[in-house]
C-alpha cells in the first residue's frame, strides 16, 4: 500500500503539525495520558478524511485501511513524542 495523502502532504506530516500547535497551546493542562489517546484519535479522523479525498468507493475494506492507517501513524506520532521528550528530560 503507498502512503496515504491528503493534498501532496502525508497524514504523519499533517498529523505532527497538528500535535505540536495542540500540545504547545495546552502547555501543562493536558495529562501525559491523554495525549497518546489524542494522537491516535486525531490520526484516524485524518484518515478517514484521506479516504474522503481520495475519491474511493465508501467500502468497508477502505475504510478499515484508512482508519489503521490513520491508528497506526497517531501511534508513530507518540512513539516519536515520546523519544524526543526521554531525550529532552530522561525520567529519574
Amino acid at each position: 500500500m503507498e502512503e496515504i495523502q491528503i493534498g501532496q502532504y502525508s497524514i504523519p506530516i499533517i498529523l505532527m503539525v497538528i500535535l505540536g500547535i495542540i500540545y504547545n497551546v495546552s502547555g501543562e493542562t493536558l495529562s501525559n495520558r491523554i495525549k497518546p489517546i489524542i494522537s491516535v484519535v486525531i490520526g484516524m479522523m485524518l484518515g478517514m478524511v484521506a479516504l474522503l479525498r481520495g475519491g474511493l468507493p465508501f467500502d468497508i475494506q477502505h475504510v478499515i485501511d484508512y482508519v489503521l492507517y490513520g491508528f497506526m501513524s497517531g501511534a508513530a506520532a507518540v512513539g516519536i513524542y515520546e523519544t524526543k521528550r526521554a531525550i529532552w528530560r530522561p525520567r529519574k
